[in-house]
């Protein structure tokens, strides 16, 4: 290799910066959207945000290793090695980006099956810039092992993408990549959508979508203009109630621990949240029925949420002393610590 000074210098600051995207923002996303009852694809354009620059960087550290001529054994043209170079960095970057919608959105699947991949491959792509580009810093270090797994990696990751895009084209045509495009620049409702969305909704017939719309994972704005929407409805504490013993009693819990209630309100909807917290309660299965992150999510849901609405109702004469103590046992029966 004959890697000039430019080189090393660009090829360093690219991974450097790198690593700090990688080491701060990105799992401080991770962790937020972790937290959250994650809809309408809010987590895409933060994760682009983070995930776009991280891989040009990248990208431009491994463009400076090429051109040092640290791919050369591939024994290619330079401009294939560039072109191979860019191909290899943009795969990876879309499987990284999969693992972390995967992350975000597990389903019943363990997290800890996707944090590897999200971190390992761009941590192995940053120290294969630096062992090819400051080799006069670790001299008698063979590269082999780290740029053969991550050579292998990078080309299964690119036989995947080639195969998976050239498939979904053969089948969409240009209409389809005109949509992924337009999916991309535009990967979810903004806010003035979604308020255009709620003036259209009608409080009484579309209750339990207004509700729905209510939870954490909306902006502020988005929330204050669905509870004005769904307080013009003249029977609106009764409807609200009758939600609490319905299927839509996960969102009005959420509402209920984000709104503010008249004394009035708190006296009518006290019993009727109470019974819906021991019905969610109940209706929780058995820890063998269930994968042990669904467990954590719902304890994080109802540790956040259920203690805010038994102190929001404590003015009134409904207990609600075994609501918390129940709903631990049901996700933690053989914890004896309580």
């Amino acid at each position: 290799m004959n890697v000039s000074p430019l080189q090393q210098i660009i090829g360093n600051i690219c991974a450097g910066l790198a690593t700090l995207i990688l080491l701060l923002p990105l799992p401080h996303l991770l962790w937020d959207y972790a937290r959250k009852e994650v809809s309408h694809n809010q987590w895409v354009t933060p994760a682009l945000f983070i995930l776009i620059p991280l891989w040009l960087l990248l990208m431009g550290a491994l463009l400076c290793v090429s051109a040092s001529g640290g791919f050369d054994w591939l024994r290619l043209g330079r401009p294939a090695l560039y072109t191979l170079t860019v191909a290899a960095a943009l795969a990876l970057a879309v499987v990284t980006f999969v693992f972390v919608a995967l992350y975000i959105r597990p389903g019943f699947t363990p997290r800890g099956l996707y944090s590897p991949v999200i971190y390992l491959v761009p941590l192995a792509t940053v120290l294969l810039v630096l062992l090819s580009l400051n080799q006069k810093l670790a001299p008698g270090i063979s590269m082999q092992w780290v740029r053969w797994p991550w050579t292998i990696f990078a080309a299964l990751s690119l036989v995947a993408c080639v195969g998976f895009f050239g498939y979904w084209i053969v089948r969409t045509g240009a209409g389809g990549v005109m949509g992924i495009a337009h999916r991309i620049r535009n990967p979810g409702p903004s806010s003035e959508e979604m308020l255009a969305q709620i003036s259209t909704l009608d409080p009484q017939r579309d209750f339990a979508e207004l509700l729905s719309r209510t939870g954490p994972g909306e902006s502020r704005v988005v929330r204050e203009a669905v509870t004005a929407r769904l307080r013009t409805n003249p029977e609106f504490i009764e409807t609200l109630a009758a939600t609490l013993n319905s299927a839509s009693l996960g969102d009005a819990l959420s509402f209920i621990h984000s709104a503010t209630l008249s004394p009035a309100d708190q006296n009518a909807l006290a019993l009727p949240a109470r019974k819906a917290i021991e019905r969610f309660t109940s209706d929780i299965p058995a820890p063998n029925y269930m994968s042990p992150e669904r467990r954590k999510q719902l304890l994080r849901w109802g540790r956040k949420t259920f203690p805010g609405i038994i102190e929001k109702f404590s003015g009134t004469d409904v207990d609600f002393s075994k609501v918390m103590p129940d709903f631990e046992h049901a996700l933690r029966p053989d914890d004896t610590r309580r």
